[in-house]
C-alpha cells in the first residue's frame, strides 16, 4: 500500500490543513494524489439538506479533485460535533469498519498516493471500543504526527508517538503546525528540539499559520507553495511512495 496516515496529538491541531498542504504539494509535483477522511463528525447541512463535511470540502479542493469524489473522500459524515463513536450512537448510525477500510482500498487502486486523515487523536473511538489506532494498525501505512508548537506539546507528542509504536504503527515523522518563525522564542524552539530528541523521529516540517488558509471557508490558495517552503516534501513523497532509502 502507498500513502501516509496523518494523525495528531489532539483535535484542532491542524491535521486537515497539513493533509491538504501535502496533497497540494504532491499534486504540484505530478503525483496522482487522493485524500481520505473516512469519518467526520460535526457535519453541516448543505442547501439540499444533506450532511457535508467542511474538512472533506477543503481536502477535495486542496488536492484538486472533482466534486464527484466528495463521497469517496469522506463516506461517513455525522452531524453531532462529538467523537465519532458517540456521534454515530446519537445519530442512530452503525459504523461499519470494513466499509471504511474498503473505501481506502478503492482509492488506492485509482491513485498513486492516498493521504488518510484521522479524526481527533490516535485514541479517539470510531465505533464502540474500536479506536483510530486500530484503524491505523489495520491499514499499516506510515504515520505522520501533527503537533502544536506551544506549551504541553512535548508531553502530548511523545505520548502519541509512543502509543502508536506500541501498537505496531510505523511512525515516519512529525510536523509542527502553527509555527511562527518570527515571534517564536525559546518555548517553541526547545519544544521542537525535545520532541525530536525524545521520540527519535525526524521533524518533517514546521508549518505556519496563514490567514489566507481556512478550512471553514474552504480557502486553499497557496497551499502547494507553502508545502514546498515549509515541509520536507522530498522525504514525505518518498515515505508516501514507500521508497525512503533509509527506512
Amino acid at each position: 500500500m502507498t500513502g501516509i496516515f496523518i494523525t495528531a496529538t489532539d483535535t484542532e491541531v491542524g491535521k486537515t490543513v497539513i493533509t491538504g498542504a501535502i496533497a497540494a504539494g504532491l499534486k504540484q509535483r505530478g503525483l496522482n494524489t487522493a485524500v481520505y477522511k473516512p469519518v467526520a463528525s460535526g457535519g453541516v447541512r448543505n442547501r439540499e439538506g444533506k450532511l457535508d463535511s467542511e474538512d472533506a470540502m477543503f481536502l477535495q479542493k486542496a488536492a484538486g479533485l472533482p466534486e464527484a469524489e466528495r463521497n469517496r473522500i469522506t463516506p461517513l459524515v455525522l452531524e453531532p460535533p462529538l467523537t465519532p463513536a458517540v456521534a454515530a450512537r446519537e445519530s442512530g448510525v452503525t459504523v461499519r469498519v470494513a466499509d471504511l477500510t474498503e473505501g481506502y482500498r478503492q482509492l488506492a487502486s485509482d491513485y498513486q498516493v492516498v493521504l488518510v486523515e484521522g479524526v481527533g487523536g490516535i485514541a479517539a473511538p470510531i465505533w464502540q471500543e474500536y479506536l483510530v489506532a486500530d484503524f491505523m494498525a489495520g491499514l499499516g501505512l506510515p504515520t505522520v504526527i501533527v503537533a502544536r508548537p506551544n506549551l504541553g506539546t512535548i508531553n502530548h507528542t511523545v505520548l502519541t508517538a509512543y502509543y502508536a509504536q506500541s501498537r505496531g504503527i510505523p511512525v515516519a515523522g512529525i510536523i509542527i503546525n502553527g509555527w511562527d518563525g518570527v515571534s517564536g522564542g525559546i518555548l517553541e524552539r526547545s519544544n521542537a528540539e525535545y520532541i525530536s530528541s525524545l521520540t527519535g523521529l525526524p521533524l518533517l516540517g514546521k508549518f505556519p499559520c496563514r490567514e489566507e488558509i481556512s478550512v471553514p471557508e474552504c480557502r486553499t490558495e497557496g497551499l502547494a507553495a507553502l508545502a514546498e517552503q515549509y515541509l520536507d516534501l522530498d522525504k514525505i513523497a518518498a515515505i508516501a511512495l514507500d521508497t525512503l532509502s533509509d527506512k
